[in-house]
């Protein structure tokens, strides 16, 4: 019988430490944190948290590769998740669900022309 109940307590040990969960579960407010989308020509990783946005691009670097370029924008007040929301228009906008305000995607005025965020007047 103990022949039989070493193998049995070993395997269930060894399923158990492949489930085990090394950092604490997500709280309910940082699931749906980030988003993958695309608009138009674009990929963009987006926190909807802090309406930080990444757009996918090459690596500057590294030939073939992809890497995320952060677009320029001013900070803005951070919220739950889901507060900062992606939408095609007739451009990319950015809109905050909390206050309204709405940003459009556009070139940065440097010679880099990053990718940005130009606020839509209300």
């Amino acid at each position: 019988m103990r022949a039989l109940l070493l193998p049995v307590v070993l395997f269930a040990s060894a399923a158990f430490a492949q489930i085990t969960i090394v950092n604490d579960a997500p709280s309910a407010a940082e699931i749906g944190r980030y988003q993958v989308l695309k608009a138009n020509e674009l990929t963009l990783k987006l926190d909807t948290q802090t309406g930080v946005t990444w757009s996918l691009c090459q690596h500057p670097k590294k030939t073939g590769k992809s890497t995320w370029c952060k677009f320029n924008a001013n900070p803005l007040p951070a919220g739950p998740s889901g507060r900062y929301r992606v939408a095609e228009a007739f451009a990319i906008t950015l809109l905050d669900t909390v206050s309204g305000r709405t940003w459009q995607r556009c070139d940065d005025p440097t010679p880099e022309k990053k990718l940005s965020w130009c606020q839509v007047e209300d």
